[in-house]
């Protein structure tokens, strides 16, 4: 064998192995040594024949003057039940809430049916000109009930004219709500739409991103606030065996393009049309929260996220009502000393002196090793009760705290700051 030949072979062979690897790489179909502890769950092998997409969906090939495009829907009824409540609750909510918390006002006298929820699947996480939408699932609520109706990317040609159509229908309505749609799904649609040379409308549109003020809500006591882990948590929402884990979908589209086999693209569908009703729940969940919070319906650590909430737009008294609420509940010191911590801070920015140091004196007791108590009450007593003798008395205990529990890069500037205060005092 020649040299040439021999080159020949040794590249055959392995562009056979990243075939190989290719194939399996997205849906292995066994456990394999050296695998991430954070690898998904093998999908069953696809048997029988490969199918295309519209013999699989009673979809609708749409024409407009840019081409075609293919739309799946799918309606609910009204009374349609998605996790832990109908999905025409979010015609009953009162937006003057999701305007305060996502600090948009054009949601402020919004009718509901005037939102439309969307959600994109790509095939990266870039937003770059190579990444495409493949999938655009919008939720909308007509006289029937739901529908979702998601344009699905049966070629890349067919591009421009998928995104003529969603233009077109979401010229009927003023807002989307998203999960982590600013950040992502309308920053990199409006690419796509410049990349084809297409205006939209669709950065200008109000945009109650769910993302955010869930994690206000649910950081404290959720280790993520991913979608999936809110519908585990908090939605009651539970998804079948068709659904796909996230990190595979951008793998099985390349495969669809490459053999036109629409089969796992089933998986993907259903993984967005679960993603569109639950952003109808989530969004109505979040809303009557906001709206009128029922402590005894609330764990501590969601009153204790609501009351900060509250607070960081301004709306004192709810968030004096939850914290109290919170304090209720709350069933450990750590727990109580976070929500007195936040609840003098309120108190003190509305100057009422009195009521701050009442917290104040209760964190001295759960707080025993911090200065910060000691130094407000000392405070207190100074300038607002001008019980010089207390005042003095907290700045003791300040500075015996201070030496036996700060550490030493910031002790030497605590002390000599209440050694100042004691100086000034004595004078008094």
């Amino acid at each position: 064998m020649n040299e040439s030949s021999d080159v020949r072979d040794r590249l055959n062979r392995l562009n056979a192995l990243r075939s190989a690897g290719r194939a399996t790489s997205a849906y292995p179909s066994s456990p394999t040594r050296g695998m991430p502890a954070n690898m998904p769950p093998a999908l069953p092998a696809l048997m029988g024949s490969p199918q295309p997409i519209d013999a699989l969906f009673a979809g609708d090939t749409r024409h407009n003057a840019l081409g075609s495009s293919y739309m799946i829907p799918t309606r609910h009824t009204p009374d349609h039940v998605h996790g832990s409540r109908p999905l025409s609750a979010w015609l009953a909510q009162d937006l003057a809430g999701a305007a305060a918390f996502s600090r948009d006002p054009r949601l402020l006298r919004l009718d509901p049916r005037r939102c439309a929820f969307l959600d994109t699947e790509t095939t990266g996480l870039s937003a770059g000109a190579g990444t495409l939408v493949f999938l655009i699932g919008i939720g909308v609520f007509t006289d029937q009930g739901f529908e979702v109706r998601q344009f699905f990317l049966r070629d890349p040609a067919e591009e421009p004219a998928m995104l003529h159509a969603i233009q077109t229908l979401l010229q009927d309505y003023d807002a989307l709500v998203t999960f982590n749609g600013r950040s992502f799904d309308v920053p990199l649609l409006t690419s796509r739409y410049t990349l084809n040379r297409q205006r939209t409308r669709l950065d200008s549109l109000a945009n109650l991103d769910l993302l955010h003020p869930a994690r206000r809500l649910w950081k404290r006591r959720l280790e993520s606030c991913r979608l999936s882990a809110l519908e585990t948590a908090i939605l009651q929402v539970r998804r079948t065996n068709d659904d796909v884990p996230g990190m595979l979908i951008p793998q099985l589209y390349h495969d669809y393009l490459r053999t036109g086999d629409a089969r796992y693209m089933q998986r993907v569908i259903y993984h967005n049309l679960i993603d569109v009703l639950s952003m109808v729940t989530l969004a109505a969940h979040l809303c009557e929260t906001f709206a009128q919070p029922s402590a005894s319906d609330l764990p501590c650590d969601d009153l204790i996220s609501l009351a900060r909430w509250y607070d960081g737009l301004g709306k004192s008294e709810q968030a004096e009502v939850t914290y109290a609420a919170a304090l209720s509940a709350a069933r450990h010191g750590r727990d109580k000393a976070t929500i007195l911590e936040c609840l003098a801070a309120l108190l003190k920015r509305q100057e009422r002196w009195h009521d701050a140091a009442a917290c104040w004196q209760t964190l001295t007791e759960l707080l025993p090793t911090s200065t910060d108590p000691r130094i407000e009450l000392a405070k207190y007593h100074e300038w607002h009760n001008r019980d010089f003798e207390q005042a003095r008395a907290w700045t003791h205990d300040a500075i015996r705290v201070a030496n036996t529990n700060v550490v030493a890069y910031q002790r030497e500037a605590l002390l000599a700051d209440l050694q100042h205060r004691l100086a000034r005092l004595d004078h008094k």
